[in-house]
Order: structure tokens, then sequence, then C-alpha cells
């Protein structure tokens, strides 16, 4: 599965808002749904762990 997929399913599990996990993860809402979208390449790994952590998961789970 890819990752933006999984971001946002992991998202929408918790009920969180696309603005709610990007203040979470201190990224901007426009690039979070972009990277939910696909319309972007992988995110950096920094990216990727801070959205992890903003879910309360592991980087392994959003690449699932």
């Amino acid at each position: 599965m890819e990752i933006g997929k999984n971001i946002a399913k992991l998202r929408q599990a918790q009920t969180l808002t696309q603005k709610e996990l990007a203040e979470k993860a201190g990224i901007s809402i426009s690039y979070l749904s972009r990277v939910e979208k696909r319309n972007c390449p992988k995110p950096h790994a920094k990216t990727l762990s801070r959205i992890a952590f903003a879910l309360g998961v592991k980087v392994c789970d959003l690449e699932r």
C-alpha cells in the first residue's frame, strides 16, 4: 500500500482532520494533502518521522 494512503487511513481511524494532523506534525496542510493524494515525491525521512510521531505509530507502519 502507498504511504499516502496509509497516512490517510491512520489519520481517519483517529478521527483527525488534515489540519489537526498537520499541526501536530509541524507541516503545512497543503503538503499533507499532497502526500496523502500522492501528488508529491516520497516525503523525507524526517517528515515521515514527524507524521508517525503525531499519529503515535512507527515509521514502518506508514510504509506498509
